[in-house]
């Protein structure tokens, strides 16, 4: 049987956290997303849509089971993604300029347009 409380379950099992690490991520009690996942308890509008937020979870799949788990995200919050992996330092500049001048040579021509594209977008933004 599908319901809010097994969506929820499913939720914190994909994004592989304990019931107190979600819990704490969207202001709740363990016991609470205990009971929610059991069936004994209905989250508050507030916290299906603190859900939501938080772990990006799109909410009439989380309230119908209709659709896809995880909002699509935008190019831009993609690319936030990844760049608040890889934390880059004026050290591994260098780093990376000799990684990217390693790419093979029938792609590095289109790379270095993309490069010089992004610089140019860049510079106008100012």
């Amino acid at each position: 049987m599908d319901n809010i409380g097994t969506r929820i379950k499913a939720i914190r099992q994909a994004l592989d956290l304990t019931q107190e690490q979600f819990a704490s991520q969207v202001g709740l009690s363990r016991n609470y997303i205990g009971m929610i996942e059991i069936g004994q308890r209905d989250p508050s509008e507030r916290s299906i849509s603190d859900v939501c937020r938080v772990f990006g979870v799109d909410p009439i799949w989380l309230r119908t089971g209709v659709g896809e788990m995880f909002s699509p995200q935008s190019r831009e919050e993609e690319l936030a993604e990844i760049f608040a992996k890889v934390q880059i330092g004026d050290d591994d500049k260098s780093r990376l300029i000799r990684a990217m001048a390693r790419m093979p040579d029938e792609a590095f021509p289109a790379f270095l347009k993309f490069v010089e594209q992004l610089y140019k977008a860049l510079s106008e933004e100012k």
